[in-house]
């Protein structure tokens, strides 16, 4: 499904000066402002326990651990992540970062076809990103898309057991992840 109709067109400048006077997110897309889809109860709470799991390990490499507020800007696109790490240098009362080297996407019925595709491409332009997560609301899945030492990204379908995430290096449980959320 593509995106539906841009709200406007505006400068990257102009976007974030409109995001810091709204209550409502919006994307930036190629110049055009877009308005971001609403979440579910599940989908906040698989965001809110993968970033819970990464929180600690994420300082403790030096890098921070962000949800959903904060945007990443991808070459002439910015994105709300469900959950990213940056090690980027941290710098007061700063919007958007322009480093990753982990990001989450919980998928929805609305956001799918935008995760798996334009979001998938722009975000494998990131140089430092180690891995892209897609987190199914429907089923316990994880699809995981890692960077390769070669450059060339793998992609790898987890259903059970738990798995370890690069850039934290933490072992993240399924089981723990899901827990108390019916799915398929």
């Amino acid at each position: 499904m593509p995106r539906p109709n841009p709200l406007r067109q505006a400068t990257f400048e102009e976007f974030l000066e409109q995001e810091a006077k709204t209550q409502t997110r919006h994307e930036y897309v190629d110049g055009f402002v877009f308005a971001m889809a609403g979440g579910t109860d599940y989908h906040n709470r698989l965001a809110t326990r993968f970033l819970l799991t990464i929180f600690q390990a994420a300082e403790e490499a030096g890098c921070e651990a962000f949800a959903e507020n904060m945007l990443l800007k991808v070459g002439t696109a910015a994105y709300y992540p469900d959950v990213f790490v940056t090690c980027e240098e941290s710098l007061e009362g700063v919007s958007f970062k322009k480093t990753a080297c982990l990001v989450v996407e919980v998928l929805s019925d609305a956001t799918e076809a935008i995760d798996r595709g334009e979001k998938l491409l722009n975000y494998q332009k990131l140089t430092g990103l180690q891995a892209y997560v897609l987190v199914s609301q429907h089923t316990k899945r994880l699809e995981i898309f890692r960077r390769m030492e070669d450059g060339g990204w793998r992609y790898e379908l987890t259903e059970n057991g738990a798995v370890r995430l690069p850039c934290v290096d933490v072992a993240l449980s399924l089981g723990e992840l899901y827990r108390g959320i019916p799915v398929g």
